[in-house]
């Protein structure tokens, strides 16, 4: 069973009981061991952490205002917030960055992924590419610095990566971030630490992140210590976040090992990277929405100028409507949107479905003449119906559930506009908020 899943079907069962007593307590104890140690978490830590949240929970004096079963849960959070370190603050200002990992942990793919984040943040970045052993690092990198649209620099077949770090230097005089793409291995060997170790001497970074996957489970650990040995880092990135039942454990045991968890990579996409923030990530397993998250991921989607004032003065027409939708998938995939509310644990294919009939509303407003987009009620033609279905490659049926849910979506708008300061609040907060 998935970490979150496990977790939260153990709470449900403090958070449904009728009576909140010791044994409620100790069978809540034992299910997060069985739990946690089926997600590969150290079983030594698994005892030490239920060991203190069984004590916290049973001998601690209740906060005042906190039922036995709020304080249940709250002693659950903190202690599983405990163990994973506190938030990484990434630093904003000009430096130079060397990613290190062994082959398969996504190491060059990441390196795209901190491109994307420090470029959101108004910084230049440039990738170099020092991976002088795998025959393909040169143009892979090459391509996604493209993808990026950030810069690139590199000696293709250069075989010294000592030399590439020290000519690389020039390129601060262009760019704010630089980010050095560093050999890998199949395993951690002498060789691969005395390259690495000459690296560090000529780029001195001001940061060496350790790029580790996020099925290594509590190998994760062992990884961070042995880099961190021979070269130090100042930072983890843990990719495959999104897909790995081994999260949980690669997190726990890179935390215990003295390592501190940077970013947590959770897609494909360059966009797909976050700032690790323990207190979102337990919220996240325990089910405690995750509101700070999509406040904060809302506000970068949500500029449009037009779509806000549209918002607050309540007119809705399908050019909103489609600015609302394409607002709304910027936001990530709507199960990461889903779960910032706290709504976990919905099944994948009701969430595909969803995707799909989104895509297929945004093909259909697409389809529409810009008269027909400023001017809703001309939807309501059958004809018109037909001739956008046509047009967007979809059933007339959907044109026409689009056509219903936009008239809620308008009724609704009309009964908050009086609400000028919940209107504001909501072209701010949800761009994607719709009929539903």
């Amino acid at each position: 069973m998935d970490l979150g899943a496990g977790i939260r079907k153990a709470l449900a069962k403090i958070t449904g009981a009728a009576v909140v007593d010791e044994k409620a307590v100790k069978d809540l104890v034992k299910e997060l061991q069985r739990v946690l140690i089926s997600n590969d978490v150290n079983v030594r830590l698994v005892f030490d952490l239920t060991k203190k949240i069984e004590e916290r929970a049973l001998k601690e004096k209740l906060v005042p205002g906190l039922s036995l079963r709020e304080h249940v849960v709250r002693v659950v959070y903190e202690e599983l917030q405990s163990i994973l370190g506190g938030k990484f603050e990434p630093s904003l200002g000009k430096q130079r960055i060397l990613l290190l990992g062994l082959y398969g942990s996504g190491k060059t793919t990441s390196i795209s992924k901190l491109a994307k984040f420090y470029q959101g943040k108004g910084l230049k970045v440039c990738m170099i590419a020092g991976d002088v052993h795998r025959p393909a690092a040169f143009d892979q990198l090459k391509q996604l610095s493209e993808q990026v649209k950030c810069g690139f620099f590199g000696f293709p077949g250069e075989k010294n990566a000592e030399k590439i770090a020290i000519a690389s230097l020039i390129q601060e005089a262009h760019y704010d971030v630089l980010i050095f793409d560093s050999a890998g291995r199949s395993a951690f060997d002498e060789q691969l630490v005395d390259e690495l170790k000459r690296v560090s001497n000529a780029f001195k970074p001001s940061e060496k992140f350790l790029v580790v996957s996020a099925d290594l489970g509590q190998v994760a650990g062992k990884q961070a210590k042995q880099f961190d040995d021979a070269v130090g880092i100042t930072g983890v990135i843990i990719t495959k976040m999104d897909g790995s039942g081994k999260g949980g454990g690669a997190l726990s045991s890179v935390a215990v090992s003295g390592g501190r968890v940077a970013f947590i990579g959770t897609g494909e996409k360059p966009a797909d990277l976050q700032v690790f923030d323990p207190t979102h990530f337990v919220a996240q397993l325990v089910g405690f929405p995750d509101l700070a998250a999509l406040l904060e991921k809302a506000k970068e989607v949500s500029q449009e100028e037009a779509l806000q004032k549209a918002m607050e003065e309540g007119k809705l027409d399908f050019e909103t409507f489609l600015a609302q939708m394409k607002a709304m998938r910027k936001m990530g995939p709507l199960k990461s949107v889903m779960q910032m509310f706290g709504v976990y644990d919905v099944p994948e294919e009701m969430i595909v479905k969803s995707e799909g009939k989104m895509k297929a509303f945004e093909n259909a407003v697409l389809s529409m003449t810009p008269a027909e987009r400023k001017n809703p009620d001309l939807m309501k033609s059958k004809e018109r119906q037909e001739r956008v279905a046509q047009g967007a490659g979809i059933k007339a049926d959907e044109v026409r559930e689009l056509v219903q849910n936009f008239e809620r979506s308008q009724k609704m708008m009309k009964q908050l506009k009086g609400n000028r300061g919940l209107m504001k609040k909501l072209g701010k907060m949800l761009p994607g908020g719709f009929g539903r």
